[in-house]
């Protein structure tokens, strides 16, 4: 039975609650209870029979969130949200996780960082304690600065050797250049040194916001009872409006950028294009037309058995060594596209292909690819109800987005009203004569100048 409860609203400025909006989307999934604390925290548990609970701490920070002189502050307090509180040493943290045979994790985004708890149902009020001494409660001893600082460099060296993310990074970069989107997520080493104490807590202070903070938890849990551990802990965070973090503007531009290194035995790169966000109504359409052209890598077996005919063609051909079709959605934008590693050979020959596939996304779609396109995605989304983890996680982003979770027969529901002709509509909306972004790092001798990229789109002719 679905219950929604607001406390205090009312007292909350006008522009506090335009922007924040607080009623949940329609139709709200039955299965989940919802509180909002008054001063903005979201709380929402999802009872399920289940011997492990997840409980999960979403927050509307990462790199678009940041400047330029602030930029990978996120990511580094992600390395020290687990290093000791000022009420509990890094000692009795770690004591206290092992007793509870929790396992505990954080991932951050552009967008959103969450920190995980993994654990048997009966302790999960004991999950909710520790995620809040996170935010209110967290400690940055010199020693754990400078030790993760260190760690950090090791990360930025990994990174700058891992040439898929290398290539995405990239992407964004001149896709999104000039806007905080651009920025990676690790940050810059320059920044790195300038991270102090008083810094982190002023970026915390600004960042952090009650009304950017949802706590979701899937598993056996009352949620009564958790809301009994969180009104105490979170109850007491104070709402800034005036100091309220703005995402940053969105501007899209065409546009490519190479690193070449012909000590590489690969090429790796993607091409994107401008793509609807995840408010949009076409969200469903795009992942739709992501598992139509679908992914492929040389681990495959080899031959026309392939489901994509993408995956079919460079199988048969030998053309590349792996291709991944990739959607990324903001809260208002997003990147759409093919990434590949190929021969640096073969690279006029990948690209010329995958441009020819588009082409038949715009006007040839065939009704089977798009059935088998519906039949992949009703897949993925019942896969996020399996376990109490991939549920926790849905409806921590699914609050942070929309302040509700769709029940999955409302979203199995509206595939049923995305018809063929609205897929190829939406495949010629977004690349047809469209400038995209490229990105590419390796021997790229062979990879076509971005004027030709660009004029293999007008030829796509509807």
């Amino acid at each position: 039975m679905r219950t929604t409860i607001l406390k205090s609203v009312s007292s909350l400025s006008r522009n506090y609650k335009r922007q924040y909006g607080w009623r949940p989307v329609e139709p709200m999934d039955p299965g989940i209870k919802v509180t909002i604390l008054h001063n903005g925290v979201k709380v929402a548990t999802e009872r399920v029979e289940s011997p492990l609970a997840c409980v999960t701490l979403s927050v509307a920070v990462g790199s678009r969130y940041e400047t330029k002189c602030t930029n990978g502050l996120t990511h580094f307090i992600e390395h020290m949200a687990f290093k000791g509180f000022r009420s509990m040493s890094k000692d009795k943290f770690e004591k206290d996780v092992a007793q509870m045979g929790a396992k505990m994790t954080v991932q951050t985004s552009r967008e959103m960082q969450v920190f995980s708890v993994v654990l048997p149902s009966e302790l999960s009020t004991a999950a909710v304690d520790k995620l809040s001494k996170i935010i209110c409660d967290l400690e940055f001893s010199d020693h754990e600065l400078c030790q993760e600082k260190r760690n950090i460099c090791l990360e930025l060296n990994d990174s700058d050797a891992n040439p898929k993310q290398l290539v995405f990074d990239y992407l964004h970069a001149t896709a999104f250049q000039g806007t905080p989107l651009a920025q990676r997520v690790i940050g810059t080493s320059e920044n790195l040194d300038n991270f102090d104490t008083v810094m982190i807590d002023n970026f915390m202070t600004d960042q952090y916001q009650p009304y950017r903070i949802v706590l979701a938890t899937s598993g056996r849990v009352s949620h009564d009872k958790i809301m009994q551990y969180v009104e105490p802990r979170f109850g007491c965070i104070i709402p800034q409006p005036c100091r309220e973090a703005e995402p940053g503007p969105t501007r899209y531009s065409g546009s490519s950028v190479v690193y070449r290194d012909d000590s590489m035995p690969f090429c790796y790169a993607a091409i994107a294009f401008e793509a609807p966000g995840y408010f949009s109504p076409q969200y469903l359409s795009m992942l739709i037309l992501t598992h139509i052209v679908g992914s492929w890598d040389k681990s495959q077996s080899r031959g026309d058995n392939h489901a994509p005919l993408v995956a079919r063609e460079v199988s048969l051909a030998n053309m590349c060594e792996r291709y991944e079709t990739f959607y990324i959605p903001y809260r208002d934008v997003g990147l759409w596209g093919v990434y590949f590693v190929a021969d640096k050979w073969r690279l006029d020959e990948v690209v010329s292909f995958i441009q020819e596939q588009w082409l038949q996304l715009c006007t040839t779609l065939y009704y089977t690819e798009h059935e088998r396109g519906l039949n992949a995605l009703r897949l993925m989304l019942l896969r996020q109800h399996e376990s109490v983890v991939s549920s926790a996680h849905d409806i921590g982003k699914q609050m942070l987005y929309t302040s509700g979770r769709k029940s999955v027969e409302h979203q199995l529901e509206s595939l049923c009203n995305i018809k063929l002709q609205d897929i190829r509509n939406l495949a010629s909306q977004i690349l047809y004569d469209k400038c995209p972004a490229v990105a590419v790092v390796g021997p790229s001798e062979t990879m076509p100048v971005y004027n030709r990229i660009r004029g293999g789109q007008w030829w796509l002719r509807v």
